[in-house]
């Protein structure tokens, strides 16, 4: 987002709003020119707070409101004011100063209040001095003055735009990172757990000069399944998974857990949630193939299959 000190962007605009007048102010008989001064008075109370209030760029709506307010009086106050005293010298600030506010509103992201105030302030001249008033008066300046704000206000519209997206994308980049540094890291702990729990078998195997009893065999069975777990069903052989898995391997299940990546978004307490209800859809399984997977890209999460061979529908099926 761009942040824009308001008195560092406000010094010459504001220098330039009461220089204007001057002008009309040195004429003669100002004193008695009460219209004109109700004008002043409403140009600088409504210019000044427009150029200096409010932190950050944009300006409420009620303010904007007000200067469009003020862009349609003025001009007719001043149409007044000449009209009175037959001078079309005096006010002749109105033009560029109604402009000022304007642009200043444009800026200040109320493009669309600022258009309209330009139409007003065009309607108005025209009709009081006709099409001579765009040289005469100074309203083609005002309006290339009020469009050059306007230019203003949509490139920073734009540049915000850009730079809120560039936050974004960062930020996801960012929890993207996050996300795979610490599944990496939750993989490698769950590792090197299991190989903690290998190494006395792996060092038993490596030294026996004689065949393998058979509870030794099953171990080391169980010891393979259990690796072949870790590494192809990674994120999800939470502890739960991990006694219901041991628990259908001792009816003799054969068990299968994939994960591919379906649920690496979710939280460790939603993940818990949809393990506990796998799990407890298995505790009718008592033989067979149990095949467990975590698939990315579909509107599931999880799917658990339990088959018993020779029978041709599944005797779980389910899907979360």
């Amino acid at each position: 987002m761009i942040s824009i000190s308001r008195l560092a962007a406000a010094g010459v605009p504001l220098v330039y709003l009461f220089y204007l007048p001057v002008q009309s102010i040195l004429l003669p008989n100002f004193p008695q020119r009460s219209i004109e001064i109700a004008a002043l008075v409403i140009y600088l109370a409504v210019g000044i707070p427009t150029l200096l209030a409010f932190s950050g760029l944009r300006i409420p709506i009620w303010l904007a409101l007000i200067n469009l307010l003020a862009a349609v009086i003025l001009p007719a106050l001043i149409v007044l004011q000449r009209d009175a005293i037959q001078d079309d010298r005096v006010g002749a600030w109105v033009v560029m100063g109604t402009a000022v506010l304007l642009t200043t509103i444009a800026v200040r992201q109320q493009p669309r209040l600022a258009i309209l105030g330009l139409a007003s302030l065009v309607t108005q001249i025209v009709l009081d001095h006709g099409a001579i008033a765009f040289i005469k008066d100074g309203l083609v300046g005002a309006i290339v003055f009020v469009l050059a704000g306007l230019g203003v206000s949509r490139g920073i519209r734009r540049a915000n735009e850009e730079a809120e997206k560039y936050l974004s994308q960062q930020t996801k980049s960012l929890a993207a990172i996050a996300a795979l540094e610490a599944a990496q890291s939750a993989r490698q702990e769950r590792l090197q757990e299991v190989l903690r729990q290998a190494i006395p078998m792996l060092t038993k195997i490596s030294s026996a000069t004689e065949t393998m009893d058979p509870a030794t065999r099953n171990e080391a069975k169980l010891l393979e399944l259990t690796l072949r777990d870790e590494m192809r069903g990674r994120a999800l052989m939470l502890p739960k998974l991990k006694v219901e898995v041991a628990r259908l391997r001792g009816l003799g299940v054969e068990v299968a857990v994939l994960d591919e990546g379906g649920m690496d978004d979710l939280d460790l307490a939603t993940k818990e949630q949809i393990l506990q209800q796998a799990i407890d859809c298995l505790q009718v399984v008592t033989g067979g193939r149990v095949t467990i997977r975590s698939p990315r890209n579909e509107s599931f999460r999880l799917t658990v299959v339990a088959t018993i061979p020779g029978q041709a529908a599944p005797v779980v099926n389910k899907r979360f």
